[in-house]
């Protein structure tokens, strides 16, 4: 099944243009989802609901990938949830296909560079706290890292289709600390179908 995401700012109006791509495409109007936000809002829905709708082998087509990811990171995530589910991802702009030996090398480059980014800020808090046990400064419990609780948070409650144990490992935090800031942020696990779950847990 083929859905197209669009998604389109209140100042940069190009819903016409990604609707029309749809048209073209002969996508129907029930698969396609917009979101009428700028790139840097969190709330999303349409995105979301898109992507509690994919099933294995669907096809997300977008006008250009700018118009799935946030930032950088965001985009990171998403492109490796979509690899995780076998989803195939087409941008026109940029004329990426992932069920083509070019496109998946896309696929291979986004893992690779996300698997480096939070490789980074894994070390970069053990570094820290390394520092501070030579200085003989006490740990105690911890302070936890603002980017690694932001970058959890993302993952609990948007896009990715993470398992709470699979945030756990890639943040290096433990659950306790996962649910206490998703309980003072008010956020909420969306309702996602949760791919890698696996164990249970």
């Amino acid at each position: 099944m083929r859905f197209l995401y669009a998604r389109c700012s209140t100042k940069q109006q190009n819903e016409d243009r990604q609707l029309e791509a749809a048209r073209k495409l002969g996508i129907p109007e029930s698969q396609v989802f917009l979101d009428k936000a700028s790139g840097k809002n969190a709330d999303r829905p349409a995105l979301k609901d898109m992507l509690s709708r994919l099933r294995e082998g669907d096809e997300v087509y977008v006008t250009e990938l700018s118009r799935l990811g946030r930032n950088t990171r965001d985009l990171l995530d998403l492109m490796e949830t979509f690899k995780n589910k076998k989803i195939g991802i087409h941008s026109l702009s940029e004329d990426i296909d992932t069920s083509t030996p070019s496109g998946e090398l896309v696929f291979s480059i986004f893992a690779a560079v996300a698997t480096f980014q939070r490789q980074i800020i894994l070390e970069a808090a053990e570094e820290g706290r390394e520092a501070a046990r030579k200085q003989g400064k006490p740990l105690g419990r911890p302070k936890v890292d603002a980017d690694k609780l932001d970058y959890a948070m993302h993952l609990f409650s948007d896009d990715s289709s993470k398992s709470i144990k699979q945030i756990c490992e890639l943040t290096g935090l433990s659950r306790s600390t996962i649910y206490r800031e998703a309980e003072k942020r008010s956020i909420s696990r969306a309702s996602v179908p949760d791919f890698n779950e696996g164990d249970g847990q």
